[in-house]
């Protein structure tokens, strides 16, 4: 079953952070198995869902682990995050893993349709002004080839090529990349990236493992 998600309004506006975490962890398994019950602690601090992907290809991203959080805003995110860290049991369980952290990028949702659900995840990462305009003419594109589409646009994110990203899931990497292919040939999906002058700068696909 996958989860479909409303944005949350927060001071007359509507909000919604998805937060990128990137790391390498020493003991996979042991840090799978802790998801069954830090998954409850980290929705406790605020988080409404979070997931675990490893890198299956995408240059020197390969191996690394993504961990994603959803959260209502950015103060949020940030205590979340916080909280997260100095959790005790948390601590332990980074430690006796082997988990360390190299990058947290927080995102403001533009858009989603479908699902989140899946085997893999695909995110393009994309140069320009981050844009939902195109949202419902993409999913029409994508959808044969995914589950569900999220747009995003980075807010934070460190030094980086990238201001927006587009995640896919999907159970087929093949069909995912044929749509893929036709959406980005499409001349209405042309038309509206050309206005934000929305380009694709990398890829990468990771298998959801939680």
């Amino acid at each position: 079953m996958g989860v479909r998600w409303e944005r949350v309004k927060s001071k007359g506006s509507f909000v919604s952070i998805f937060q990128a975490s990137i790391a390498s962890v020493q003991d996979l398994d042991a840090f799978i198995d802790a998801a069954s019950w830090s998954r409850e602690l980290v929705k406790d601090m605020g988080c409404t869902d979070t997931s675990i992907m490893q890198v299956a290809v995408g240059g020197d991203q390969v191996g690394l682990i993504g961990i994603s959080f959803h959260w209502g805003t950015m103060d949020a995110a940030l205590a979340g995050s916080a909280a997260l860290m100095a959790n005790d049991q948390i601590r332990q369980m980074m430690g006796d893993c082997g988990v360390t952290l190299h990058r947290r990028s927080l995102m403001r949702i533009l858009g989603e349709r479908g699902e989140r659900s899946g085997t893999y995840l695909s995110c393009v990462y994309t140069s320009g002004t981050p844009s939902a305009d195109g949202m419902d003419v993409g999913w029409d594109l994508m959808k044969d080839g995914c589950n569900g589409l999220m747009g995003a646009a980075g807010v934070i994110t460190g030094m980086s090529s990238w201001t927006g990203a587009i995640f896919s899931w999907t159970d087929s990497v093949d069909s995912l990349m044929a749509c893929s292919a036709k959406a980005w040939a499409d001349p209405q999906m042309a038309e509206i990236q050309a206005q934000s002058d929305t380009k694709p700068v990398g890829r990468i696909i990771g298998r959801i493992l939680a």
